[in-house]
């Protein structure tokens, strides 16, 4: 602290002496000596004077370079004196108070920027420093928005020195510093990783959120208490036996907890530890870890292994999986016995009942497969409804013993949601090495079997012979034959009529498609040729091809007398599901100005119980076309009555396996007469198909059908043998 300028003692006392000594050797030479007396003491004074003021000059220099603003006040707390240093508005604020302002005074000028309530206890908080003047420092914030560190003394006569120097710069450096560790801390709690800082001794220095939230409530104390264990290689040159070159595996253990599993990385880290160890140049050694749980993705991975390996649906090993495990057997020259399986009318199930059906029908079937087999054979699912069995060191005198088992196993009806659920299958089997001795020609020569027992309605064990790849060939060449006869025109429709039996007059006609093929020499019946459009993805094509040329046949016979009054077309499934296909009935009956109700579309007798809902759409579309709908082949066993509700149908069209009983077979009649009370309620017309007989004509007209068609009316024949062309049309040709 600066203190004001006192008298020197030494200098005083020379500079006495000096005087008495000039005085006494003029006193020697000259005069007498007290006549210099009275002169002495002024001389002292006017000395000691100049020498005072060359000090408080000094004194006063000194604290105006002083960065510190210096208050004196007096013991009755009044501003004494000030080095009026310009201080955050010090100055300024406290000048016009007067010469000598009392501390309170002085204080409520500096405080008048801060609200009343903090104004009072801020003024508190300065007086009561100010009575306790002990030289402690404390800070103030100025009305400028600064700060200035304080210091306050009490003088030995009473007075209190205040010291006061602006440290604005330094706080805020301070409160940068703590602003930056602030944001460090919040991105270290934000930290999609837990970090963990340990001291050298291994216990917890620090722990964000994460961590905490790994550990349960509360971060542990130290390694030694988590639970956590290392799984991985443990490194002797890293901290704790965790690798700071690359990540640690750990197993977080807690009693009550899922075990985790953690991914860790290490780095060491130093820090001066004065405080701790009391030691200014001890260090105190440790380690930051940055802990990721990787429990979700190591499940994952292990999810994403067994997707590859196996199907998620049923739990089977997949396609990859099953070949690969085949073409092992087979490399080994090892025997066996190769089984595919389709799920019967699965398509149908999943279309009319849903995915989650189909789904449970698979599981169960997958299920029942797997029990049906030995524990060492492989059960898979290829994708679909395809299932594939491997049975290791069986051979072809077993293979049908083993279809067979598999077959009864899978017959047995599933319970989904209290309902049951018919679950059969097709079976093709082949055998190592006798049928194939690489993976391609097994299953091959499988898949061949496998279609023989779909052709037999399903629920059906087929297995493989030489004869079968024979077959295939020859269906495919006849896939081949097709393609190249409907793109040539080389496909013909032949007419049936229909007859009334009430009036004797022929009513109408169906138009069925005919085959005489150049490429093979034969005529290929019409079961065989549909079979083979459909295997050659074809269906649409012949069926756009039928109704173009039976809209053409109806626009060259007009309205004469003698031509069917309308003329029917067979239209499969797959061609009803296509969204645009009444647009393009529409579009050409308008070109060829044929009027809607001469053409008569029949639709499959099993769609209503197949896949209804899908075509729904198509036949709604029709129905406002102005097209009549008939349903085909009814009463052949796979729809009954109330299925004939549920369709926009203006005829039904009875099996010919109906008109073949009649008219001996009581359950014939019963259908039949089931079918008229029906059509009659409905207003439905029925049509008698297949009529060969009188006999089978009398009984369905006693029955109450009137329009019948059949080889008692007329085979088949060329459009023109039934209705001639005009004449002006033979003239021109």
């Amino acid at each position: 602290m600066p203190h004001p300028p006192r008298l020197n003692l030494p200098i005083l006392r020379l500079g006495i002496a000096l005087v008495v000594g000039v005085f006494l050797g003029l006193a020697w030479w000259s005069a007498p000596a007290w006549l210099f007396l009275p002169v002495l003491p002024f001389a002292l004074l006017g000395w000691w004077t100049c020498r005072l003021r060359r000090e408080v000059a000094l004194w006063r220099q000194v604290m105006a370079a002083t960065p510190y603003r210096v208050s004196i006040y007096a013991a009755d707390q009044r501003l004494a004196w000030h080095n009026g240093r310009p201080g955050q508005g010090w100055t300024r604020r406290v000048a016009p108070l007067g010469r000598h302002p009392h501390l309170v005074e002085v204080m409520q000028a500096l405080l008048a920027h801060l609200p009343p309530r903090e104004r009072a206890a801020e003024m508190a908080r300065r007086l009561d420093k100010h009575a306790h003047a002990v030289g402690e420092p404390f800070e103030v914030l100025t009305g400028e928005g600064g700060w200035e560190r304080v210091r306050q003394t009490r003088l030995p006569g009473g007075e209190v020195a205040v010291f006061a120097v602006d440290i604005s710069a330094v706080k805020r450096g301070e409160l940068a510093l703590a602003e930056s560790e602030g944001r460090l801390r919040a991105l270290l709690e934000m930290a999609p990783v837990g970090i963990w800082q340990l001291d050298g001794e291994g216990r917890t220095v620090f722990a964000n959120r994460r961590l905490v939230a790994l550990f349960g409530a509360e971060a542990p104390p130290g390694l030694a208490d988590s639970g956590l264990l290392l799984t991985s290689a443990p490194d002797p040159d890293g901290p704790f036996g965790f690798s700071t070159e690359m990540e640690s595996e750990a197993c977080l253990t807690l009693p009550g907890q899922v075990d985790r599993r953690l991914r860790i990385a290490a780095s060491p880290w130093v820090s001066a530890a004065h405080a701790a160890t009391g030691d200014p140049a001890a260090e105190l050694r440790g380690c930051i870890l940055s802990v990721l749980d990787v429990t979700p993705l190591k499940a994952a991975q292990e999810q994403i292994e067994q997707l590859v390996e196996r199907d998620p649906l049923t739990g089977l090993i997949n396609r990859g999986t099953f070949r690969a495990a085949l073409e092992e057997m087979l490399a080994a020259e090892r025997r066996g016995v190769l089984v595919l399986v389709d799920i019967d009318q699965f398509k149908a199930a999943n279309a009319r009942h849903g995915q989650a059906v189909g789904d449970a029908l698979l599981v169960e079937a997958g299920r029942r497969l797997r029990e049906g087999v030995r524990p060492g054979d492989l059960v898979g699912r290829l994708g679909g409804d395809e299932f594939a069995v491997l049975a290791f060191g069986a051979g072809h005198e077993g293979a049908a013993a083993l279809a067979e088992r598999l077959r009864q196993a899978l017959r047995r009806p599933v319970e989904i949601g209290g309902a049951e659920w018919p679950l059969s299958g097709s079976f093709g089997v082949a055998c190592a090495p006798e049928h194939g001795v690489e993976a391609d020609q097994l299953l091959r020569a499988a898949d061949l079997a496998l279609f023989e027992a779909r052709g037999a309605s399903g629920d059906a064990v087929a297995l493989f012979e030489p004869a079968l790849r024979a077959r295939a060939e020859q269906r495919a060449e006849l896939r081949e034959a097709f393609g190249e006869a409907l793109a040539a025109g080389e496909l013909e429709l032949h007419v049936q009529p229909q007859l009334d039996l009430e009036s004797g007059r022929m009513v109408g006609a169906e138009a069925l498609i005919r085959w005489d093929s150049a490429r093979l020499g034969r005529t290929v019946p019409p079961a065989e040729m549909l079979v083979t459009a459909a295997e050659a993805g074809l269906m649409l094509e012949l069926d756009r091809f039928v109704l173009n040329r039976a809209v053409g046949l109806l626009a060259a016979w007009g309205t004469r007398p003698e031509a069917p009054l309308n003329l029917g077309i067979n239209i499969s499934i797959a061609t009803l599901h296509d969204p645009t296909f009444a647009a393009e009935v529409a579009e050409a009956l308008t070109a060829a100005g044929v009027p809607p109700e001469q053409l008569e579309i029949e639709i499959p007798e099993d769609l209503a119980i197949r896949d209804l809902p899908g075509v729904a759409r198509t036949l709604a579309a029709l129905r406002e076309v102005g097209v009549p709908l008939a349903l085909d082949d009814f009463g052949g066993g796979h729809s009954g009555l109330p299925h004939v509700v549920r369709l926009p149908v203006q005829r039904l069209k009875l099996d010919r396996s109906i008109t073949a009983g009649l008219p001996d077979d009581p359950k014939s009649y019963a259908v039949l007469r089931a079918t008229m009370a029906l059509a009659r309620g409905m207003g439905i017309e029925v049509i008698g198909e297949g009529v060969e007989t009188e006999e089978q004509a009398l009984a369905l007209r006693r029955a109450g059908c009137h329009i019948i068609q059949g080889w008692l009316v007329a085979r088949p024949m060329p459009p023109e043998a039934l209705v001639p062309p005009a004449p002006k049309l033979l003239a021109r040709a």
